[in-house]
């Protein structure tokens, strides 16, 4: 006759404690966890080795070419009558000096600490959210990559007949460093980075239901265009080259792969280059097209719906 299992022995204890924990909390391996925010900051460790290190792959003498751009920017913006950058510069520092040290400080702390905080905040609150602006980040940044090989630009702080390095003289001195200045591409100026991504964050505030959030979304970018102007750092053709290269970076990512404009152009063409090859981008533009999840982005179908830009960011 067969004896019944104790089912108070405790090896039989420690099995059904087992597959409790089991099926109440899902398995997760370590590489599931890290690799998507490894994979993040791979990212961006990788971009800034690509700002880095490709200013010379154009112009070997590109410290010169870019002291030959800057009179050309000057040149151009004298003709069309709006080279305000030494005025306002020189009216700051004969009659407001403290305001002079209040955008040197601004140049400084309202540009990659808002941008790292914003970022970090998005991506722990709103993954997607936080990957279609990565994704507008991205693309302006290979954009304006090419601009900084082709077209290398001297900032107005090293035209000594026009300007002065405003935060070089009155501080944070440290910021000015030769040791510093080995850490960026000080000739990266056209189109202005800064300015790009400022008004891109200016966007996404204004889009919030927060008044002061909104508020802010305005006085940003402007404190951003006299802080780059008036500090020496960027001419205002370069914030205008900002300006323009966020506005077609969300045109591209909206009309190009959001909404696929461009999309069947390149199917069509691999198709024609490639044969029974480009199969695989046909298949590709298939799953897109029966996706029911669409990334949130700036414009949906309402142009700027509230609904969409809810919360924080």
């Amino acid at each position: 006759m067969d004896v019944p299992p104790d089912l108070n022995t405790s090896g039989h204890r420690y099995s059904l404690i087992m597959a409790t924990i089991k099926y109440h909390f899902p398995q997760f391996t370590l590489s599931g966890i890290w690799l998507p925010h490894l994979r993040e900051i791979g990212l961006v460790v990788g971009t800034y080795f690509a700002y880095m290190y490709s200013r010379t792959l154009v112009f070997s003498d590109f410290q010169g070419t870019a002291l030959a751009n800057a009179q050309r920017v000057i040149d151009f913006e004298k003709n069309l009558g709006f080279f305000w950058e030494p005025v306002w510069q020189s009216w700051t520092i004969e009659s407001a000096r403290s305001l002079v040290i209040f955008f040197n400080w601004a140049y400084i702390v309202t540009f990659f600490p808002i941008v790292l905080t914003a970022s970090i905040v998005l991506y722990f609150t709103n993954r997607e959210r936080y990957k279609y602006y990565r994704n507008v980040v991205l693309l302006s940044f290979l954009i304006a990559l090419v601009g900084f090989m082709l077209f290398p630009l001297a900032p107005p702080r090293m035209i000594a007949d026009h300007f002065v390095d405003t935060i070089n003289i009155f501080g944070p001195s440290g910021y000015a460093s030769r040791d510093l200045a080995n850490y960026y591409n000080a000739y990266a100026a056209m189109p202005s980075l800064h300015f790009s991504w400022t008004v891109m964050f200016g966007i996404i505030f204004l889009r919030t239901n927060n008044k002061l959030l909104k508020v802010f979304g305005v006085i940003y970018p402007t404190m951003t265009l006299f802080a780059i102007t008036i500090t020496g750092n960027h001419y205002i053709m370069d914030a205008i080259g900002g300006g323009l290269l966020i506005m077609a970076s969300f045109l591209t990512m909206e009309l190009g792969f959001r909404r696929r404009f461009f999309v069947p152009g390149v199917v069509s063409w691999t198709h024609a280059k490639f044969g029974p090859a480009a199969r695989t981008v046909s298949d590709m533009e298939n799953r897109l097209s029966d996706s029911q999840q669409r990334p949130p982005t700036l414009v949906s179908g309402n142009a700027f719906p509230t609904s969409d830009h809810r919360g924080f960011l």
